[in-house]
């Protein structure tokens, strides 16, 4: 099977069959994602660690670090971000 490329998470969601709504969870799910990473990793802090610090447990936070997004929510996301001491703004705008 050929791989394919897209340019932008809209483009492969909309190949999937998301929906808009589908589409924008996993692109802010995924930015979040990536920020704990990075700031976990800058930080040096083990998964226990970081499950201490936000309430969560070892398997949840490692899941989320190292896995899929599929079944995680926000919330824990956020919980995760803000035990980091990350900010997060949102932008909300008019669809084009």
């Amino acid at each position: 099977m050929k791989s394919k490329t897209y340019d932008s998470m809209d483009n492969l969601g909309k190949e999937l069959g998301l929906s808009k709504e589908q589409i924008a969870i996993t692109k802010l799910k995924t930015k979040l994602k990536l920020r704990i990473a990075k700031r976990v990793q800058k930080l040096g802090l083990t998964m226990p660690e970081v499950a201490e610090m936000s309430g969560l447990t070892r398997s949840v936070v490692s899941g989320i670090i190292n896995g899929s997004l599929q079944s995680v929510s926000l919330e824990r996301l956020l919980k995760i971000a803000y035990a980091l001491d990350l900010s997060i703004d949102f932008t909300i705008k008019k669809a084009a």
